[in-house]
C-alpha cells in the first residue's frame, strides 16, 4: 500500500467522481483508475460501487478512509517538520481567509514576504464553509475569518481580537456624526450587504428581524474592496467588522445599538494538528501588525 494510491483513494471519495478526482490531483483518469484498482487489489475488496449515475464507498471503502486520511495527514506533517528544521529556508504556506477578512492581511503579507523571501505563500478567499471543508481536507493549512457562530469539531479556533459590527459609511454621510444608530434611523438609506456566508450578513440577518426594520438594499456583493469603494464615495451604507475598516480613513463606522454585535478576529487550525513554523511566524506577525492580544503570542512560541 502505497502513499499515493491512499492520496488518489482519498480523492477520489471526497469527490466521487474519478474524472473530478482525476482533474483535482493532475493526473489522468487511466493513471487514477489503476491505482485505485491496484489497491482494492492488495486490499482484496472494492473501495468503490458505481453505476450510470452515482458513485459511492463501500462499507470497506468507508472503513479505509478514516485511517486514509490519518496517513495522509502525518506524511504531510512528516514533510512539514523537514522543512521546519531547514529553518524556513524553503516551503510554502497555504491560507484560507474570508472576503471580509482579507484587508486585515496585506501589511503581513508584505513584511512577511520582506522577512522570508524565500517561502511561497498561497492565499485563497472563500467563504468560512468552503475555507473549512479545506482546512479539514488540509488543503490550507490555517484558516483567517471571523468566528462563526457554530464550529466543527474537527476545527480549533483561537481569538487573536475582538470586534463588533458597525454601520459603515463614508465620512461626508449624513449620518457620519452621530455616535450610535439604530437599524430605524438607517431604513431611510440604500444598502449595499456584504454577501451571504459572510459573518456579518450573519449577524445583521440574526439582529434584523428582533428590530421590525426592513432596509433599503439596493446592492449585495462578495468583493470587499468594490463594496468599500462604492460606500466611501456615495450615500449608501453597509455592515462589517470595525477592524474591516482600520485602513480607510475616508470611511467610519458607527456603533449599532444592540448588544449583539460581537464579532472575533480568529485563525482556525485542524484539531491537534501540527503548526508550520512558517504559519507560526505568518500569525505574530498579523498579531503584532493589527496589534492584536498579546496573550495570543504564547499560543505561537
Amino acid at each position: 500500500m502505497e502513499l499515493r494510491q491512499l492520496k488518489y483513494f482519498a480523492a477520489s471519495a471526497e469527490k466521487l467522481n474519478f474524472t473530478e478526482a482525476a482533474r483535482m490531483l493532475h493526473v489522468t483518469q487511466s493513471t487514477l483508475s489503476q491505482q485505485i484498482g491496484a489497491l482494492e487489489g492488495e486490499i482484496g475488496a472494492k473501495l468503490f460501487e458505481r453505476n450510470k449515475h452515482t458513485m459511492y464507498l463501500t462499507d470497506i471503502g468507508k472503513a479505509l478512509l478514516p485511517s486514509a486520511l490519518h496517513t495522509l495527514r502525518e506524511a504531510n506533517a512528516c514533510i512539514d517538520r523537514m522543512h521546519d528544521v531547514m529553518k524556513l529556508e524553503s516551503g510554502e504556506i497555504n491560507i484560507g481567509t474570508t472576503l471580509t477578512f482579507s484587508p486585515l492581511l496585506q501589511e503581513t503579507v508584505h513584511e512577511f514576504m520582506r522577512q522570508h523571501p524565500q517561502i511561497k505563500l498561497n492565499i485563497v478567499c472563500k467563504t468560512t464553509e468552503e475555507l473549512f471543508d479545506m482546512l479539514k481536507h488540509r488543503h490550507v493549512d490555517v484558516v483567517l475569518s471571523f468566528k462563526p457562530l457554530e464550529t466543527s469539531k474537527y476545527i480549533e479556533s483561537h481569538v487573536i481580537f475582538d470586534s463588533k459590527l458597525c454601520a459603515v459609511m463614508s465620512a461626508e454621510h449624513p449620518l457620519a456624526k452621530e455616535r450610535r444608530l439604530t437599524f430605524r434611523e438607517m431604513e431611510i438609506f440604500p444598502v449595499c450587504l456584504p454577501a451571504m456566508g459572510t459573518q456579518s450578513r450573519r449577524i445583521v440577518e440574526r439582529i434584523l428581524p428582533e428590530s421590525a426594520v426592513k432596509l433599503n438594499v439596493r446592492l449585495e456583493i462578495n468583493d470587499i474592496n468594490i463594496l468599500l469603494n462604492i460606500v466611501e464615495h456615495s450615500q449608501m451604507l453597509t455592515f462589517l467588522s470595525q477592524a474591516t475598516i482600520m485602513n480607510r480613513p475616508n470611511i467610519i463606522g458607527i456603533p449599532i445599538e444592540t448588544d449583539d454585535c460581537a464579532m472575533q478576529g480568529s485563525f482556525h487550525i485542524v484539531r491537534g494538528s501540527y503548526m508550520k513554523h512558517a504559519v507560526k511566524a505568518f500569525l505574530k506577525l498579523l498579531c503584532e501588525n493589527k496589534s492584536f492580544s498579546m496573550a495570543m503570542l504564547s499560543l505561537l512560541d
